[in-house]
């Protein structure tokens, strides 16, 4: 049996407490939610009294995150804390209301504590466990809520999972606005905080996604944001510089990611070094792409054409050589080609220039 932390009732399933919390508590299973983040998720996302089965199917505890909730009534209790009002709060107006509940705190203090911890969340349960305190409901949340905002005052420099959602969120709303760089910033600065607060023993990103808060879908999050660097890069080129920083760091950080995963992203960093005219370095990342993955057929192709189309007058007659072999490799390689003909096309433009040389040229 379950028991609701605000009205004490009593459920069965952990489905059934889920669905109670959140048509009328307006919180999830852990009472993380901020309301006014909430109504913000609930509107971009389409949720409302239908959203019920995304609740349900939520395996990850929820840390103030805005996954769920039904406020289309407009009906809020009088004591439920939200995050803008304990924000609204002076900082020693936060410490006597978590004074009253037994939790000793300072600025000293609170700098100390937080060096063995990545979440306020965390923190704020810690905080009720060693001091043992006896609050439930609506008062429980008013101390991650403090934690939280103590950290931003207190402690802004040091990463936590909290802040990522809001570097997300900020990023969204750049970007609906049309500031795309800034949007990518913002994100960039998420993925710092991502990577700060990883574990350094998680090397894959379902096991990332497992430790981040419930709403970032980190795959996506990064092939988006992949996505979106090379976008602006297209009229900024200092976004090169940024793209080929943030792929390297995500095969870094996830060196045992899936090998398509790796292999898209080897490919944007080579792609991107031939963007930044880094031609000798695209190509050795090319060819260690070729070393690594001999079924892909784009690392051939891609490196024949670093050749061909760079410049076909200038190359000897090896480089020649090795641009055919490499053409051919590309069309009999295992792995899908899109534009094979095109590669076919080549190959044979090269093989030509090679019979053209060795007749112009007689031993």
């Amino acid at each position: 049996m379950v028991e609701c932390r605000y009205c004490e009732q009593t459920f069965e399933e952990e489905s059934a407490i889920r669905e109670h919390l959140y048509e009328d508590h307006e919180r999830d299973e852990l009472s993380r939610i901020d309301r006014k983040r909430v109504e913000q998720y609930v509107d971009e996302h389409g949720l409302g009294e239908g959203g019920n089965e995304e609740v349900q199917e939520a395996s990850q505890p929820a840390h103030r995150e805005q996954r769920i909730a039904d406020t289309s009534n407009g009906t809020h209790p009088a004591d439920a804390w939200e995050l803008s009002d304990v924000e609204a709060l002076s900082t020693d107006e936060i410490v006597e209301k978590l004074a009253d509940h037994g939790i000793e705190t300072s600025e000293t203090m609170f700098q100390s504590r937080i060096e063995n911890f990545n979440s306020a969340t965390t923190l704020s349960e810690q905080w009720e466990a060693e001091y043992e305190v006896d609050v439930t409901g609506y008062d429980q949340d008013f101390i991650w809520m403090a934690a939280e905002v103590l950290w931003e005052r207190w402690a802004p420099d040091t990463p936590n999972k909290e802040r990522i959602y809001d570097f997300v969120q900020e990023g969204r709303d750049l970007r609906e606005k049309g500031n795309r760089a800034e949007a990518c910033d913002r994100w960039l600065t998420a993925w710092e905080y991502i990577v700060a607060v990883t574990p350094d023993e998680i090397t894959t990103i379902e096991e990332a996604d497992r430790e981040l808060p419930s709403f970032l879908s980190l795959e996506a999050f990064i092939r988006s944001l992949d996505s979106d660097l090379a976008t602006v890069a297209e009229d900024d080129p200092a976004y090169h510089e940024h793209r080929l920083e943030f792929c390297r760091e995500v095969c870094e950080q996830f060196p045992d990611a899936s090998d398509e995963f790796l292999l898209d992203f080897r490919h944007f960093i080579a792609d991107t070094l031939t963007e930044l005219d880094r031609t000798a370095d695209s190509r050795v990342e090319f060819e260690s792409l070729i070393e690594e993955y001999p079924e892909d057929p784009w690392a051939y192709k891609k490196l024949a054409d670093s050749y061909w189309l760079e410049d076909p007058d200038e190359l000897t007659r090896e480089e020649m050589e090795r641009t055919a072999e490499l053409y051919r490799a590309a069309l009999n390689a295992d792995g899908p080609l899109e534009g094979a003909s095109i590669v076919a096309e080549r190959c044979e433009e090269v093989e030509s220039r090679l019979s053209d040389t060795e007749t112009s040229s007689p031993e």
